[in-house]
């Protein structure tokens, strides 16, 4: 089993070593998590690793407590926005990454760039000008003229102000991977459907979408839990619990003064479990959707 062959760049040894390590580090804080969730306070505060005395105690102040009706909001909004999120993304991500993929025109490949600018520029960089913005509300105009064509409510303290920043960062992420992914799929597919009668529009939908199925499902999917877990933007954007997340939520168990461990862990694991099944049950997706190259000529 740990011989190696002439052909072996590592020993299998070393191989299973790092794999048995990479499985502790990248499970152990998720056990410790679920066994920190059925620990009492004062175990917990003591520092045990696992329950002396196993108890659901702490799930069951969570859910039927006097925190039960802002988890319960809080894991509303989380649905709501990483729901709309992707599918703004993707809807709008299609569109945009089949254009870069496959229609020429001036500045393509720069502007793609320029997507992949914007999606690894800092979130920290742009939180103050979001929040200027969704302050006052989304207007668009017309420059130098002070004609105003649309203008939204101030959408600070809404879910509405998460879609929209979330959104921001989300988009350009959709939009590289797709393009990437769109430019996998040969050309001459496309040509023969033209030659079909089919225009560029009809030709996405019946032959570029239906291939890219696999990547587009992954490319939702990340898109889903980057909305999921993220933290900076909803504690910035939300003051109430009517517009709060999960992850602003569970962070708020830390007090000034004292800590809730058992509401903290109880809900951090709870909140923990749709990444994980989703995962566990579309990994073949996510990982067939980023190593595929679509359909191969």
């Amino acid at each position: 089993m740990f011989k190696a062959s002439s052909t072996d760049l590592f020993s299998p040894f070393y191989l299973w070593l790092g794999l048995i390590i990479l499985t502790i580090c990248t499970l152990g804080p998720f056990v410790y998590l679920f066994s920190s969730s059925l620990s009492l306070e004062i175990e917990l505060i003591n520092g045990h690793i696992f329950p002396h005395a196993p108890t659901l105690k702490n799930y069951i102040g969570l859910l039927t407590g006097s925190n039960a009706a802002v988890f319960a909001s809080a894991l509303k909004n989380s649905v709501v926005v990483s729901v709309l999120v992707t599918l703004i993304s993707i809807f709008v991500g299609v569109f945009a990454a089949y254009a870069f993929s496959r229609i020429k025109f001036p500045f393509r490949k720069t502007g793609l760039f320029v997507v992949l600018a914007v999606q690894i520029m800092p979130s920290i960089s742009i939180i103050t000008p979001l929040y200027i913005i969704i302050r006052d509300g989304i207007k668009i105009d017309i420059p130098f003229t002070g004609i105003v064509l649309f203008q939204t409510p101030p959408l600070l303290d809404s879910v509405w102000a998460l879609v929209f920043s979330y959104t921001s960062f989300s988009l350009p992420y959709v939009v590289w991977l797709l393009a990437g992914y769109f430019q996998t799929i040969p050309k001459e597919l496309e040509e023969a459907s033209y030659v079909d009668g089919c225009n560029r529009l009809r030709t996405m939908f019946r032959i570029i979408l239906p291939l890219s199925m696999p990547g587009i499902a992954a490319t939702a999917i990340f898109a889903f839990l980057n909305a999921w877990d993220e933290f900076l933007f909803a504690n910035a954007f939300t003051q109430t619990y009517a517009s709060k997340t999960l992850p602003v939520m569970i962070a708020e168990f830390v007090g000034k003064h004292s800590i809730d461990w058992g509401a903290m862990t109880a809900g951090g694991f709870l909140a923990s479990l749709p990444p994980v099944i989703i995962s566990l049950f579309l990994y073949k997706y996510i990982i067939g959707g980023v190593t595929a190259g679509g359909v191969k000529e």
